[in-house]
């Protein structure tokens, strides 16, 4: 199904997209080993680690909580966790691309076929997103996807009216069927982020490929980049941890929304906004004009993908004239 939806140039049995998958030899079966050891024991630790947070951050155990707030607790921290490390990676995969082909010597002969250059950017790009990485894409989503079926379950609370009861006197006040339709827009978007986020990552990574060839600096980018994205993130959840009551809180209220998206965009990618104990009960009532975050971060995904496709040009661009 994902073949017949993507350009030619990005389908599998296209020869630039074989041509680049095909690039890496595979890792010996002990590496293999190995890594597969690291990431279950990594899993293991987030998980444990979410059980130890998500008791201390709940009055009682998880079993006495409700089931989307006890989910919530435990999901919460090894998705945003991974999340951070999964743009690591795309970072990682994309920053050295040209430099590798350079390093092979064969981006002479990519640079001689018809826009070889431009096609082999573009399914570097590809390659990242829908191949190399998209398992854990499919993870992220799958946590989204129980995170939105708490939420479907939340709304049967009060026989069916906990939205109204949610979506009144908060501003705008908006009629239940508009309420229903902004809710829908939160987890639409929290869908799509996770996806535009990665997308834009790896084309800015293959921009930046075209600037820096040798390994210390690739390495050094690298570094620069990973520490930046993790700086901004941690930034933003020190100004407004996604479990902090918004109504406690002493920061301006036009602050507060711009925080509130700001979080939602580049941060946690609208993981906090998938729970209605936080968003309906805390963030609706205390900052006006929330209620919208959804719309606003619908918005932000469309001009995301504008600018990764404005990257990925640039890219193409270049590689067209780098020697």
């Amino acid at each position: 199904m994902l073949q017949r939806v993507l350009p030619a140039w990005s389908r599998a049995d296209h020869p630039v997209m074989r041509y680049v998958l095909g690039v890496t030899a595979p890792a010996p079966r002990r590496l293999q080993i190995a890594r597969l050891l690291l990431v279950l024991i990594g899993l293991v630790a987030l998980i444990g680690g979410a059980l130890v947070v998500g008791n201390s951050i709940t009055d009682n155990t998880l079993l006495d909580q409700p089931v989307s707030k006890a989910l919530m607790a435990v999901v919460f921290w090894p998705t945003f966790v991974a999340q951070i490390g999964l743009r690591a990676i795309v970072l990682g995969l994309t920053v050295g691309s040209i430099g590798a082909e350079k390093r092979r010597q064969t981006w002479d002969s990519v640079r001689t076929t018809t826009d070889g250059a431009a096609l082999t950017v573009r399914a570097r790009w590809s390659a990242v997103i829908f191949y190399r990485v998209r398992i854990l894409i499919g993870v992220l989503l799958a946590v989204r996807l129980v995170l939105i079926g708490a939420i479907l379950f939340d709304l049967t609370a009060f026989s069916g009216d906990y939205l109204q009861y949610l979506s009144g006197g908060v501003i705008p006040n908006v009629p239940l069927a508009v309420a229903v339709i902004l809710l829908a827009l939160v987890m639409t978007a929290s869908l799509l982020l996770p996806i535009t986020g990665l997308g834009f990552d790896a084309a800015l990574g293959v921009l930046l490929s075209t600037f820096v060839n040798k390994r210390l600096y690739i390495g050094l980018v690298q570094i620069l980049l990973v520490a930046l994205r993790v700086g901004i993130v941690a930034g933003l959840v020190a100004l407004i941890d996604p479990f902090i009551d918004p109504i406690n809180s002493t920061i301006d209220d036009g602050l507060m929304w711009l925080l509130l998206f700001a979080l939602a965009a580049m941060g946690d990618w609208g993981l906090s906004l998938l729970y209605l104990g936080y968003l309906g009960q805390q963030v609706w009532p205390a900052v006006p004009y929330s209620l919208l975050l959804g719309l606003a971060l619908l918005i932000f995904v469309f001009v995301q993908t504008v600018l990764t496709d404005v990257l990925l040009a640039l890219a193409a661009r270049r590689a067209e004239r780098n020697e």
